[in-house]
C-alpha cells in the first residue's frame, strides 16, 4: 500500500476588523477570501464534483499508472510537492518587501550558465535539492554547475529546472518548473550522459493564473491543476493530443535580422499562407518557455529558439518527451531531439516544439539552425 501526502507550507488564516464587525478570511499563500465570498467557492466544487474527470488526484492517477513504480511515483510526488511550494511563493512574490528575490543576486551572482541569476532562482533549486535527494540517486540542476548526489540505492536520476522564465518575475509573466526522470545505471562518474529515449517520465509545472503541472511516462501527456484549498493536484486535462498542425509560431521576431535564410523563409511564408499547410499565421511570443510550449501543446503550431540556447537535460529533452507522448515533435532543425546524446550537463541546442507537420515542413526548407549568440536583455 503506498500513500503519499502534499503539503503546502504557509496556509495562514488571518481575521480582520471591518469598523466594529469582526469577519474572517482565509488565505493560501495570503490571498485573502471574506466569509460572505465561501458560498461563492462552495458552489464552484459543486459543480466540479459533478465531473469525474476533475476528481482523479495525481497521487490516484500515479497509483493506477502501470507503468509508474512506487519509487518513481515517490520523486514525481516529491516534484509536484516542490512546486507547490514555489507556487505558493511566486503568489505573494510582489508583497514580500524583500527585492532581492525578485532582481538580480547582489554581488554579480550567476549560474553556471552565466545568467544573472534572481534570489527565486536560488531558492527554487533549494527547495528541488531538499525535497528530491532522498528519491534520486543523482540529481542535476540547470543552476549547479556538477552533479548534486542523492540517496544510495536509488533507481533515478533527475533533472531539473527549478524556475524557467525568472527574468519575468519583475512583471509578472507566467514562469515554469521543467523536469525529466531517468534509469540511473549505478555509476556516479557517468550520470545523465544517454539520449532523451531514456527518459522514463519528465514533466512540468507552470505559474500562472492557475498553476498547472503536466506530466508523461510516455504513454499520454496528462494535466493537473493545484488546488489550494485541498493542497493538491487535481487531473484536468486527460491525454492531451497536441494538434498535427496549428496557426500559430512562437518565437523573438525582434531576431529576424540573424536568422540563417531557411527560417526567414518559411516565416515569410508562413505569414501570406504560402507554406505547404496553406495557413496563414500568427505569432504568439510570452519569452517564457514553459508558457510558450504549455499553449502550443494545447493548441498546435511551434515554440522554440533557433539559437543553441535552451539546455538539452532540462529543457529541451524533457519537453520534446512531453510534445512526443502528445503526438507532437521536438526538433533541433536537423534532428529529432530525442536522439541527441548529451555533451555534458550543460550542453545547448537548437529547438523546435510542437505540431508534427509544422515543424517537419519547416525542417525541408532546410538552414533554420541559427549560429550562436549571446543578446543583452
Amino acid at each position: 500500500m503506498r500513500v503519499w501526502c502534499i503539503t503546502v507550507q504557509s496556509f495562514v488564516t488571518y481575521t480582520f476588523l471591518n469598523s466594529a464587525k469582526e469577519t474572517t478570511a482565509f488565505s493560501n499563500y495570503g490571498c485573502a477570501f471574506k466569509c460572505n465570498d465561501l458560498s461563492r467557492k462552495t458552489q464552484i466544487r459543486r459543480l466540479c464534483s459533478t465531473n469525474s474527470a476533475i476528481t482523479e488526484t495525481l497521487s490516484q492517477y500515479l497509483f493506477n499508472l502501470p507503468s509508474a513504480d512506487e519509487e518513481i511515483s515517490n520523486a514525481v510526488i516529491a516534484i509536484a510537492d516542490s512546486c507547490i511550494e514555489i507556487s505558493g511563493l511566486l503568489a505573494v512574490l510582489p508583497l514580500t518587501c524583500e527585492d532581492d528575490l525578485l532582481e538580480t543576486v547582489a554581488n554579480g551572482g550567476v549560474n553556471v550558465q552565466g545568467e544573472k541569476q534572481k534570489g527565486m532562482d536560488i531558492i527554487s533549486n533549494n527547495i528541488f535539492k531538499e525535497n528530491l535527494r532522498p528519491h534520486a540517486a543523482v540529481l542535476a540542476s540547470e543552476e549547479e554547475d556538477s552533479i548534486i548526489l542523492g540517496s544510495p540505492g536509488k533507481m533515478y536520476e533527475i533533472a531539473f529546472d527549478p524556475l524557467d522564465g525568472s527574468s519575468n518575475l519583475s512583471v509578472n509573466i507566467p514562469t515554469g518548473s521543467i523536469f525529466g526522470i531517468g534509469i540511473h545505471e549505478g555509476s556516479n562518474e557517468t550520470p545523465f550522459s544517454r539520449s532523451g529515449r531514456s527518459l522514463k517520465a519528465a514533466g512540468y509545472a507552470l505559474y500562472s493564473s492557475s498553476t498547472e503541472f503536466v506530466l508523461s511516462f510516455g504513454e499520454e501527456t496528462v494535466g493537473f491543476t493545484l488546488d489550494r484549498e485541498r493542497s493538491c493536484f487535481i487531473k484536468s486535462r486527460n491525454s492531451i493530443s497536441c494538434p498535427e498542425r496549428g496557426t500559430f509560431y512562437s518565437l523573438n521576431d525582434g531576431r529576424e535580422p540573424d536568422w540563417p535564410k531557411g527560417l526567414q523563409r518559411w516565416i515569410y511564408d508562413a505569414k501570406r499562407g504560402l507554406t505547404p499547410s496553406g495557413t496563414i499565421y500568427s505569432s504568439r511570443y510570452v519569452c517564457s518557455l514553459v508558457a510558450d510550449f504549455h499553449r502550443t501543446l494545447l493548441v498546435g503550431g511551434w515554440a522554440g529558439n533557433p539559437r543553441p540556447h535552451l539546455r538539452l537535460l532540462y529543457e529541451a529533452a524533457p519537453l520534446a518527451f512531453l510534445a512526443e507522448a502528445a503526438g507532437g515533435y521536438g526538433s533541433d532543425g536537423e534532428q529529432n531531439i530525442l536522439d541527441i546524446v548529451p555533451s555534458g550537463l550543460h550542453g545547448r541546442v537548437c529547438v523546435f516544439l510542437g505540431s508534427r507537420k509544422d515543424i517537419e515542413d519547416m525542417e525541408d526548407y532546410g538552414d533554420i539552425q541559427q549560429c550562436s549568440k549571446k543578446y543583452e536583455f
